[in-house]
């Protein structure tokens, strides 16, 4: 495990928030699902995407979280570098992820198309802005609960025989290349996992919520965090939306005159919304996606309400940095003997009782918290899908029972134990 540390500290914290539109204004391919063939054919409502940026500096210390509302985000790197030098923060300070977004395209540094143009200007634009808005501000935290997200791991209860196939999303006798007028039964072992709700399976159902202020009192921004993948609205669904996360952030946002919203997913590898259109019989359908938004985006509220953000007059921010060394996973052994490990690039960052994990991938909600549990700071975060992509991160406990995640995965199934060791270890440094 390789890794960088800075600490900093000394004057009085400062912040600065901006966003811009990052709404496509033509057709795009969407990402998420295989069962798309076309590109987008309009958006829903006025849902807007959007490029958010949140800087914070302590001392000489610059740090940098920028979300889109998109999926994907491809060469987080290069992006990071573009960041960098836009701002002047260090590639290492800057914690660059995405919503997951299901309903929504996936931004390539390659630039090769009008709306990839579109959201590097946009990108870059709300990083400086944030930079220039900087000014002495009071943060606070607390905790809330939301439901909106379910385990999607659904054990087939019995025998059957349907036309549905293990991911009505992915492949389909109903919708895209494999439409058919005479679909045929296929069989389905009881005790088989596949996408779908499972009520009884686990989630992190924490609503974490910064608050953060001007120093004067007035809102400035705030920093949610939930495990939920961005998928309520299915692969038949063909117009751009903000799914649950975009409604839920423009509903808080209403709330608060001047209040910026940024959403940090978490580790949702195992969590979709309760309701999934193409799965468990659910259809697309945005009125249900806004309804989940508005849902969680109350309970953001409630809990916003009763922070009482403070000053932090000597400000010290934390940074470490590792690239983690996973085994990867046996059957990617035959291509290249070789290559037996996955790096996960890894930034922890503290600011007073705050902490930050990131993961380059879709960890399973009980890894984030063990995650979570492991850190020494009052109030930690899981940073999903950020600074890179890996893929999926199963629970170790999860091989055995199989499913759509540990057969993608490039990861083996002591993965999580070496992970959660050297986690440990980089905890150890903010002792």
């Amino acid at each position: 495990m390789l890794f960088w540390a800075a600490v900093a500290q000394g004057q009085q914290l400062k912040a600065g928030y901006a966003k811009a539109d990052i709404t496509p204004t033509e057709p795009v391919r969407m990402a998420g699902y295989d069962l798309r063939s076309s590109p987008s054919d309009g958006i829903h409502g006025h849902d807007r995407l959007y490029a958010r940026a949140l800087v914070f500096e302590a001392g000489a210390t610059r740090l940098a979280f920028v979300e889109a509302d998109v999926i994907g985000i491809r060469e987080h790197d290069v992006w990071r570098r573009k960041l960098s030098e836009a701002t002047g923060i260090p590639v290492a300070n800057i914690l660059l992820g995405d919503v997951h977004n299901h309903a929504a395209p996936s931004p390539s540094p390659k630039l090769t198309t009008n709306w990839e143009r579109q959201f590097e200007k946009a990108l870059l634009a709300a990083a400086r802005q944030a930079v220039a808005a900087l000014e002495p501000v009071r943060i606070g935290a607390a905790t809330g609960r939301s439901r909106v997200g379910m385990n999607r791991r659904k054990v087939i209860p019995a025998d059957q025989d349907s036309p549905l196939t293990f991911d009505e999303n992915d492949k389909s006798q109903f919708f895209g290349k494999f439409k058919t007028d005479h679909p045929v039964p296929i069989h389905e072992f009881a005790g088989v996992v596949r996408l779908g709700a499972n009520p009884a399976g686990p989630i992190d159902d924490a609503v974490e919520v910064v608050r953060i202020d001007t120093a004067g009192g007035k809102p400035l921004a705030v920093m949610i965090h939930y495990a939920c993948h961005g998928t309520s609205l299915g692969g038949r669904n063909s117009k751009i939306s903000g799914e649950w996360m975009g409604r839920m952030q423009e509903y808080v946002e209403k709330q608060a005159p001047g209040l910026g919203s940024i959403y940090l997913q978490g580790a949702a590898g195992d969590v979709n919304p309760r309701v999934v259109g193409g799965l468990d019989g659910y259809v697309d359908n945005v009125e249900t996606t806004w309804a989940l938004g508005e849902e969680i985006g109350r309970e953001v509220v409630r809990v916003y309400r009763g922070i009482a953000p403070e000053p932090l007059p000597d400000a010290r921010v934390q940074i470490e940095t590792a690239e983690i060394r996973l085994p990867r996973a046996y059957r990617e052994l035959f291509a290249d003997f070789t290559n037996t490990t996955v790096k996960a690039p890894t930034t922890i960052v503290r600011l007073g009782d705050q902490m930050w994990t990131t993961f380059p991938g879709e960890m399973f909600s009980q890894i984030g918290r063990k995650v979570k549990a492991a850190s020494p700071a009052g109030y930690p975060h899981l940073m999903g899908y950020a600074n890179g992509y890996i893929g999926y991160f199963p629970e170790q406990k999860a091989y055995a029972e199989g499913g759509y995640e540990v057969a993608t995965t490039h990861l083996d199934p002591a993965a999580e134990r070496i992970y959660l060791g050297a986690i440990g270890e980089l905890m150890k440094r903010f002792r």
